[in-house]
Formats: C-alpha cells, structure tokens, sequence
C-alpha cells in the first residue's frame, strides 16, 4: 500500500512539472529587440555601403519591455572575435527613448576583412520574477574593404582630418625630428603610423568617439625635405593627400656651421638680475646711500657675472633617459651608456632641457643631472 501511495505521488509532481512547463512555454513574450531601422541596411542583416579596417561603426539596438518586465542583461551569441572586432563601449547603457523603447548604440571597430556583427541576446525577466525571456538581434554581415593596398596610406580613416600646427627642428647630425598637431574627427587616430619612417608616434592623445587629438612626431633623415601621407575620407569617400615641409628651424644659428638653440633659461635669468640692479641702484641714490644696496647691487652683479661667463652644463648619468617632452611617458629619444656631458638651456617642472655634445636636444630628469 505505501509503495503504490508513494508511486502515486511521484506521478502527479510529473505531471504538475509538464503542466507548468507547457504554461511557461505559452507564455507571451516580455522582451523584443531589434536593430533600428533607422541604420544603414542593419535591418536587413547587412550594412548596404563598404565600412573600412579601422573604421568604428556605431549600431543601434531598440528594445521593447512587456508586462512590467525588467532587463536583465546582454550577451552576444557565440562571443565577439577580438582579431575581427572590437566593441568599443561594453558598458553603454540602455535609455528610455520618447517612443517608449529603450535604445543602446553600440560601436565596433572593425579589425579584418571577415569581420561580421554577432547577433545580440538581450533577457528580460517577469514582473513577479517567475520567468526569465530573451529576444535575439541578428547578426550583421559587414561588407569590409582594406585601404592598405595604397602603400601612402596612414592607416587613418575619418570624416575630418587636420593638421593644426607643425615644427620641424634639427635633432643629430644626420636627422630632425618633426612634431605637428593633429586633430580627427569620427577617426581611428590611434591606429595613424606614417610609411616608411623608423622612429615615429603619438607624444600625447586624447581619443574620443567623435573628436581625437594629439602631437605627433618623426625622425627622418635631413636628406627628407617633405613628408606626404594619405588618409581616407569618410566625406568625400576618397583618399586625401596631406604633405609636411621638414625645413628645421632653430632658434639661433651661430657663427659656426653648428646650430644652436636659444638659452631661454639664461636670457630671462639675466634680465631680472639687470632688472634688480638697476632698482638697487636708483634706491641708492633717491633713499640715503646706504650701504647695504651696494652691499646688494655688489651681490647681483657678482651672480649676473657668473651668470654671463660660466656654462650651464652638468654631467648625465649612465643609464638615463633623454625624452622628447618633459612627461614621464614620452617617447625616449636615447639612453645613455655613460655619463655623458650636457649643456643645460631650459627647465620645466621635474625636467631639464639640455643639449648633448652631438647636438641632440630633449628633456631629462633633473635627479639624473649632476
């Protein structure tokens, strides 16, 4: 009698466990996403014009919530394949648009010609949380063209480009160094790298969404006189050449063969002392004749000599870093082997401007100075 009570028992938990699997599969849906149909084509699978390596595409998802439900979260079906694309914002967040969809932009940057959109898993769970539903969006082929064939290609494309300032000045005897601005707007800056030159990069950046910005520089031999590149309009689409005079200009030039720079640091430091004892002076004669100003103007005139008839040079030490600006992060232009003997011509904050005996000019720490 207990084992058939027992039998029964287990019977009916079967069925109840069907029932309610039926019931929660009839269920009407709580969450529906979609591609806007406002994309380029997404609607359809597939963005209708050419997008480029390099290029970041933005993508825009609606979703609709039913029955009060809540949004519980995003995966994307099989994972994104980082060596095809990148999603540039992971934690952007959905918003409440007027129409009463939430609405999420999503950009990927594109990184190989098979790149393609995985579809994307949005769940939602009940008001009462007793189920859980997800809606799917599906993925977007992508029709990707590779503008590195052209061999003057940057590597940038963008709907603006420009350059806002540039400088080019001796950096050995047989190179300058050329530094410009650059500002991108809808670009891939970060990605820039000018063909066929060694030494190059980005001094300092700021990479945004819609606008980027940084100094650029390069090492080229004095033999260059131009340097030519070419991005890839999003505008226009087409390429835009953009060219750069490498005409070095220092600040002096000397007597000799050799060109110098200014000494900034000692031209200012000089006239202040020249300042000081011109007031020194006129005290002394308009306000009692003590003493203690020509004790004063004696002092000055004893530091403005020094000042004038010794070099301000020190000895760098082995091992240390001459950088192209005085950040911690700038590119280092060379590391010393040896302590070598500098001529000092500038200062800012924790670094010294300085000269080494075969005219390369860049910025050091001032504890590695002697």
């Amino acid at each position: 009698m207990k084992k058939f009570f027992y039998g029964f028992v287990c019977l009916v938990v079967v069925a109840l466990g069907i029932l309610h699997s039926e019931e929660s599969d009839n269920r009407a849906k709580i969450v529906y996403v979609k591609i806007s149909d406002s994309q380029n084509g997404s609607n359809k699978d597939s963005f209708n014009k050419p997008v480029y390596i390099g290029q970041t595409i933005p993508v825009t998802y609606s979703l609709l919530l039913f029955s009060n439900a809540r949004f519980s979260g995003t995966e994307f079906v099989g994972g994104i394949n980082t060596n095809q694309l990148i999603l540039r914002n992971p934690n952007t967040k959905w918003r409440l648009s007027s129409d009463g969809t939430y609405q999420a932009v999503y950009r990927y940057k594109i990184k190989a010609l098979n790149a393609s959109i995985p579809a994307l898993k949005v769940i939602a769970v009940s008001s009462d949380g007793d189920y859980t539903d997800f809606s799917i969006a599906p993925a977007i082929h992508l029709n990707v063209i590779d503008l590195y064939q052209n061999q003057n290609y940057v590597g940038v494309v963008a709907d603006e480009f420009r350059i806002t300032g540039y400088r080019a000045k001796t950096y050995d005897a047989s190179h300058n160094i050329l530094v410009f601005e650059v500002e991108a707007k809808n670009a891939n800056l970060e990605d820039m790298k000018l063909p066929n030159i060694d030494k190059q990069g980005f001094e300092s950046t700021h990479f945004g969404w819609d606008n980027s910005d940084g100094i650029y520089y390069c090492i080229v031999p004095k033999s260059v006189q131009e340097i030519s590149f070419e991005y890839f309009s999003l505008k226009d689409n087409h390429f835009q050449d953009v060219s750069l005079p490498v005409l070095p200009v220092d600040d002096v030039v000397s007597t000799q063969d050799d060109i110098k720079p200014k000494n900034n640091l000692l031209l200012f430091s000089n006239l202040v002392l020249i300042g000081l004892m011109v007031v020194f002076l006129v005290v002394y004669f308009f306000f009692g004749r003590k003493k203690i100003f020509l004790v004063i103007i004696g002092v000055l005139l004893a530091y403005w000599l020094w000042n004038v008839f010794s070099r301000h040079q020190g000895v760098m030490l082995a091992n240390k870093q001459i950088r192209i600006l005085p950040t911690h992060n700038s590119t280092v232009l060379e590391t010393t082997k040896t302590n070598i003997q500098v001529e000092i011509i500038g200062k800012h904050g924790k670094y010294y401007k300085v000269v080494t005996t075969d005219d390369k000019i860049g910025w050091v720490k001032k504890n590695d100075i002697q």
